[in-house]
């Protein structure tokens, strides 16, 4: 009887131990397939924002019955071409460029062009996405200012233009190019930048957070490491610590309430940014978020600011 309840015993402990290493691998395959899942989710998110794109241009400058432009495209570094207007003012007086945002593409800022063109200024609005639907993906960073750099040599080498005395004015993703070109261009002579970030990946944060409804820690951090993969060739650019670079150029930085995690990046670089400075926060800071009375104080803010400290000077 002891010999046969020994057996049962050792029986039985030999199936509760295989019993415990089936659940064992039951929950390690159950978690390395939400953990595919996951990633693949953050992956199909992560090619969302960065391919994001609008080529919708329910406007153009035939809508505003504009009769003194040109189109004016041009080819980046790498031969993909980027359509434009040129919006024509007086002749050699300075030109103003307008970098739209993120998902978004320059019938968005043709409103404000028109009130600078107005005023007489040489305005030229171009699309950072490609033509014919190429060169979609954006990495926030490297890639917008280099295709900036290529507008303005493309600007500046036109007839009629000054090309000593540019203005730069952009939002979001634009406006981080735009920044970072003030820093690097002396024919820069005035800027306003909208809704900034000083990492690529605080605007990658910011956009799969509003994609998602609200922020998610675990999509953030496998999302974050798939745009890295992403960016992996991209150099960080010292955008801070080139902030004194900046020293005399007449700023205007623009901060909107609705987007507080950008709000505070665009306040902060501000209040490190030298002199000549200032700060305007509005309810909805771009331009396609801004409506009615709003939108028209926004205008008038930017033109304000241009016609104080751009000079229609022919020098």
């Amino acid at each position: 009887m002891a010999r046969r309840h020994a057996g049962v015993v050792a029986a039985s402990s030999q199936f509760s131990i295989a019993l415990v290493w089936s659940l064992i691998r039951g929950v390690l395959i159950l978690v390395a397939v939400l953990l595919v899942v996951l990633v693949l989710m953050a992956g199909a998110l992560t090619h969302h924002v960065i391919t994001a794109h609008n080529d919708a241009e329910p406007v153009n400058p035939s809508t505003y019955l504009l009769n003194s432009y040109v189109p004016l495209n041009f080819a980046d570094g790498d031969g993909v071409e980027h359509e434009g207007w040129l919006l024509l003012g007086l002749r050699k007086a300075p030109t103003i460029i307008l970098s739209h945002g993120y998902n978004s593409n320059r019938s968005d800022l043709l409103a404000l062009g028109t009130i600078l063109r107005e005023n007489h200024f040489n305005v030229y609005i171009f699309n950072y996405a490609g033509a014919k639907g190429k060169d979609r993906a954006s990495d926030f960073g490297d890639r917008q200012v280099a295709i900036l750099l290529d507008a303005i040599r493309t600007v500046t080498k036109q007839h009629g233009v000054n090309p000593g005395r540019v203005g730069l004015f952009g939002v979001s993703a634009g406006g981080y190019a735009s920044l970072v070109a003030a820093e690097q261009i002396p024919a820069v002579k005035a800027l306003v930048v909208d809704t900034l970030y000083e990492d690529p990946l605080q605007m990658f944060d910011a956009e799969l957070d509003a994609l998602l409804g609200g922020s998610s820690p675990v999509f953030r951090f496998i999302a974050g490491k798939e745009f890295h993969l992403f960016d992996a060739r991209s150099k960080p650019y010292p955008l801070r610590e080139a902030l004194p670079k900046l020293g005399g150029l007449p700023k205007l930085f623009i901060s909107g309430k609705d987007m507080p995690a950008l709000a505070n990046v665009t306040e902060d670089l501000y209040s490190r940014a030298p002199q000549p400075k200032r700060l305007l926060v509005l309810e909805h800071s771009q331009p396609t978020l801004a409506y009615g009375a709003e939108k028209k104080e926004y205008e008038n803010q930017v033109l304000s600011f241009f016609l104080e400290n751009l000079s229609l000077r022919a020098d």
